[in-house]
């Protein structure tokens, strides 16, 4: 069984290996929260473990700081409705980045944030799950 992940993304670089880790990372729109004044977003799913040999999901917090601004894009209207994350991308926006957030189906979430600051903290070990995420094929 693979070993919980507890992974910090603080520069561009960083980004894309976070962003392979939480591809298929399943969240309800009620598990999002944005906290303005904190200016954090939470996001609590279950993971895909792409770096698993068998197939499990772990129990996972994604956490985005530094955030000046969010907004959605195709936003389900029911906070039960299921979201898949696809990837989460970081373009510069002068001395500020976009941070977007993008879910299977159109769904997406785009931050404005002072830096790059995403944190993946798995909350519980993983579990064996039947299901692997298909792409396509």
């Amino acid at each position: 069984m693979p070993r919980m992940l507890h992974l910090r993304a603080e520069d561009e670089a960083d980004l894309p290996a976070l962003s392979a880790l939480v591809q298929d990372f399943v969240v309800r729109a009620g598990d999002i929260g944005f906290d303005r004044r904190a200016r954090r977003l939470l996001l609590l799913g279950n993971r895909f473990c792409w770096e698993a040999r068998t197939p499990a999901r772990a129990r996972t917090a994604l956490l985005l700081s530094s955030l000046l601004k969010l907004e959605r894009r195709t936003w389900p209207a029911s906070p039960a409705a299921t979201l898949e994350l696809l990837a989460i991308e970081a373009e510069p926006a002068g001395s500020d980045w976009t941070l977007t957030l993008a879910f299977a189906g159109g769904p997406a979430l785009r931050a404005t944030a002072e830096c790059i600051d995403v944190l993946l903290d798995d909350l519980a070990p993983p579990w064996p799950t039947p299901r692997v995420p298909g792409h396509g094929g």
